[in-house]
């Protein structure tokens, strides 16, 4: 009966022991685990280090050579501003030249016919000046879309009635005969019948002026 006691305590120590070494196994793979963890993170590290620093496939050569690139486009677009404020600048004076050229073709392209006292009927005389007037516009209108003014006058020795009624009677006969002599599209032409007299009872105020506007 003295054995059982022993026995139980036999197996009692032995018990401790076998859990002691279980436990210590455990213990001992963890650590081991934890060390291959650590050991595999430090690898890691290490390659992303050698990668960074290598060179042909690097990030920090990446990183540089975009650097490059981004200074190379600066330069190119410091360069397409200064080619394109140059090109701003010529096409400022073609502009200021154009406008000239039209307002020299306005200022050359004007005619002026004279009438009689109390008259509208068109002269010998005035429909060879507007025939001239006519084969200038041909020779050089080409290029510009223009229309035509036609401003008629009549001095101040009559009514206002009556110099209102002659002057678009004037500015009628004129109209005609561009049109239907001279062959101008009608669509260009603009009667303007409000011309005020300048010289009283001259005959220069008895007059049509026919001038071209460019649009």
């Amino acid at each position: 009966m003295k054995k059982i006691p022993f026995l139980m305590s036999f197996v009692c120590v032995l018990s401790l022991i076998v859990s002691g070494c279980m436990g210590s196994k455990k213990a001992y793979q963890k650590s081991k685990l934890s060390g291959f963890v650590g050991d595999q993170t430090q690898l890691l590290i290490d390659e992303n280090n050698i990668k960074t620093n290598k060179g042909d496939n690097g990030i920090g050569k990446i990183v540089e050579e975009t650097k490059v690139k981004v200074i190379a486009i600066d330069a190119d677009l410091t360069k397409a501003n200064a080619v394109i404020a140059e090109l701003e600048q010529k096409m400022d004076v073609v502009e200021g030249l154009e406008k000239e050229v039209k307002a020299e073709f306005e200022r050359s392209n004007v005619s002026t016919v004279f009438f009689g006292l109390n008259k509208s009927e068109l002269n010998t005389a005035s429909m060879q000046e507007l025939y001239r007037w006519k084969m200038g516009i041909d020779r050089s209108a080409t290029a510009y879309n223009f229309g035509v003014v036609v401003y008629s006058s009549a001095d101040q020795t009559g009514s206002e009635k009556g110099n209102a009624a002659l002057r678009e009677k004037r500015a009628t006969a004129v109209n005609d005969f561009l049109v239907n002599s001279l062959g101008l599209p009608a669509a260009k032409v603009q009667i303007v019948t409000t011309q005020p007299a300048y010289t009283g009872a001259n005959n220069l105020d008895r007059r049509v002026v026919v001038g071209v506007v460019v649009k």
